[in-house]
């Protein structure tokens, strides 16, 4: 079932949210007129707001069906029409776990019901539990309720600039663009998706993360339910980005304390032991080896191989697909592929590939990408200074190690340009700023 998009009442609805937000939007920015940084804010407020609209405008017309996104919306009306049922069952549907069998126990004929295919996809259906909270104040509006959502996107990405803003090792420009300028970001991770979800929960947690880390924050408790409530939205959204986070933040930690006691070489080499132990451990736990199982047995692993194959063989899924040439699904073989992987989550589709406006701006993004890297590796001097200067730099440790893990997972598993494009907006934030750092006596301006 498509909403009415264009009907009076949405429009009208959705245009009131519309306004608040900006006005909302205007009182934030004249609150805080006398930072220069804040220049910013007002144009990725409507930055966030148009793309958020284009994707629901998308999904709601242009796509046959409606996808994913017009489920979502389904599912948390169904949900809102089952708290005025029976609130009860409303908070019993969103503290439980779907399947087949319990879509009759609460929801009715007069609740309507999810779609089935959202509802016993535990993911999927959290998305639309979130979002059912707003319901009650969007009045069921799917443009009201897109416009909402948006601003979850606005504040953790504005949020994260406000962490990365004066990091002296890249251009303004470049962390202007990184992270909150992208058009494909933008566009997928700003409407009713679970990308939206995923993204800035990934944000949000690391602005708090690294504030501590750095210093430039000190703990407190509402600090520490934002770092919970990010990891929870990401343990029930889309679990392996947790081992993606805290993998490359041990390291990241490391950096840190190593740069504070750099005087104690006895400590030096301690606190590196350490680390590379909790790495370790960490990727044999990932590997397998720890369950006892060994590699064949690693659970994340079995399910990117899973989803690989799904993707690959499942006819349901259309769109422009690629193929890694993968023929061998063993986790060796995987591990044998994973430069490909990483290289196809990087810089694919590329251009010659891209058979739609937003793949070709996806591929057009790739070229700026590929730029960059030739710029890090050909024209930054001294490369091997270069090299020293990252190992102390605990933000460009953790965005390294970070792109290379979710890499190899999205360009394994994708399978079509169109997911690879939605899949890959977590990484492109961190991969611009990486491969546009520089010594800070390099950059101009």
């Amino acid at each position: 079932m498509k909403p009415e998009l264009f009907g009076l009442l949405d429009l009208i609805i959705g245009f009131g949210w519309f306004i608040l937000i900006v006005v909302i939007g205007l009182y934030f920015r004249l609150r805080n007129r006398d930072k220069p940084h804040f220049k910013y804010f007002m144009p990725l407020l409507f930055f966030k707001l148009g793309f958020a609209f284009l994707f629901g405008l998308a999904y709601a017309v242009v796509i046959e069906d409606g996808g994913d996104t017009l489920a979502y919306w389904d599912g948390a009306v169904k949900l809102n029409q089952l708290f005025w049922d029976s609130p009860t069952n409303y908070l019993i549907e969103l503290s439980s776990t779907p399947t087949s069998e319990t879509i009759t126990d609460r929801f009715n004929l007069s609740t309507g019901y999810p779609p089935s295919w959202i509802y016993i996809e535990s993911e999927s259906f959290f998305v639309c539990k979130i979002i059912s909270v707003f319901t009650f104040f969007t009045l069921n509006s799917y443009l009201a309720l897109t416009f909402v959502i948006s601003i979850f996107a606005v504040m953790t990405s504005w949020k994260f600039y406000e962490l990365v803003k004066d990091f002296k090792f890249c251009p303004n420009w470049v962390l202007v663009f990184a992270t909150l300028f992208i058009p494909t970001v933008a566009f997928w991770c700003s409407g009713l998706s679970k990308d939206t979800l995923v993204l800035g929960a990934l944000l949000m947690l690391l602005y708090h993360l690294f504030n501590l880390i750095t210093g430039k924050k000190k703990f407190n408790l509402s600090r520490l339910f934002l770092i919970l409530f990010s990891l929870f939205l990401l343990y029930n959204l889309r679990s392996f980005m947790i081992i993606a986070v805290f993998t490359p933040l041990i390291i990241a930690v490391g950096v840190r304390l190593i740069k504070s006691i750099s005087q104690n070489k006895v400590l030096v080499y301690g606190v590196k032991a350490l680390l590379y132990s909790l790495a370790i451990i960490v990727v044999l736990y990932f590997m397998g080896f720890l369950g006892g199982e060994g590699i064949e047995g690693s659970k994340y692993l079995k399910e990117v191989a899973n989803i690989q194959k799904d993707f690959a063989q499942n006819k349901l899924y259309t769109g422009y697909r690629y193929d890694l040439g993968i023929t061998d699904y063993s986790t060796t073989g995987m591990l044998l592929a994973s430069p490909i992987a990483i290289i196809t989550a990087f810089f694919r589709p590329f251009i010659w590939e891209a058979n739609s406006v937003f793949l070709i701006i996806s591929g057009l993004e790739g070229l700026i990408l590929l730029f960059f890297v030739f710029r890090f590796f050909f024209l930054n001097g001294n490369f091997l200074k270069h090299l020293a200067f990252i190992r102390s730099q605990e933000f460009l440790i953790f965005s390294i190690i970070f792109v290379l893990l979710l890499g190899f997972f999205v360009g394994f598993t994708s399978g079509l340009f169109n997911v690879l494009v939605r899949f890959k907006a977590p990484l492109m934030v961190f991969l611009f700023i990486f491969f546009a750092s520089r010594r800070p006596r390099k950059i101009e301006g």
